[in-house]
Formats: C-alpha cells, sequence, structure tokens
C-alpha cells in the first residue's frame, strides 16, 4: 500500500493541534511543591481576609430580594449581583496572579483555555 504526500500532510495537520495543545495543558503542573504551598497560602489568606465582604455581599442581596416587588426588581437584584460577584473575582484574579509573578509562573486570565471540551477541527 502506497501513501501519497496529500495523506501524509493531512496527517500532519491533523496531529500540530494535538502537539500544540499538549505543552500548554501541562503548564499548570510544572510547579514545584514550594510553589502550590505558596499559592495555597495565597489563597487562604485571600478568602479569610475577604469574607465579610462576600457575607455582605449575600446579605445586600437577600434584602434586595426581600425588597423586590415585582419580576423586573429581582431581576435587578440578580444582575447587580452578577456585577458584584465579577468584580470580586477580578480582585481576587488580580491578588493571586501577583502571587504567582513573584513565584516567577505566569498569570492566569480567567479564560477558559481554546481546546477545553471542544472537537478538532480539520
Amino acid at each position: 500500500m502506497r501513501i501519497s504526500n496529500a495523506s501524509l500532510a493531512l496527517a500532519a495537520l491533523m496531529a500540530a493541534p494535538v502537539m500544540t495543545m499538549a505543552p500548554s495543558a501541562m503548564a499548570g503542573r510544572d510547579q514545584s511543591p514550594e510553589q502550590s504551598q505558596v499559592l495555597f497560602q495565597a489563597r487562604k489568606t485571600w478568602f479569610k481576609d475577604n469574607y465579610q465582604r462576600r457575607l455582605d455581599l449575600l446579605q445586600s442581596h437577600q434584602l434586595c430580594v426581600d425588597a423586590a416587588a415585582s419580576a423586573n426588581a429581582i431581576k435587578t437584584c440578580r444582575k447587580d449581583m452578577k456585577k458584584a460577584r465579577k468584580s470580586l473575582k477580578q480582585d481576587y484574579r488580580a491578588y493571586v496572579n501577583k502571587v504567582r509573578n513573584q513565584l516567577g509562573l505566569p498569570a492566569r486570565t480567567g479564560k477558559k483555555r481554546d481546546a477545553k471540551g471542544r472537537k478538532l477541527q480539520a
């Protein structure tokens, strides 16, 4: 059986995304145990320091829902809660990325990985 150049080129194109994705998928696993411990402590500190902020957010949402007299009012409460959670998440990411940079690790953007849950396209 003879393999044509077109078949080899197609096979190379199909294999290329797999080869380029493998190192990036392993990037998170290149942390040393010391770096992992420092990141754990940083996350723990952030959650402890921001506990009251998160609690206040939940309580204000509950008060908003309790005071709501219409479906639009509840919708507004939900939108406000979503904005506040997004702000909290951005603050968390900025805090953790600062620690990651100090450790010499790349910052996380928060965007989902391109290859996650998607099929390879030829």
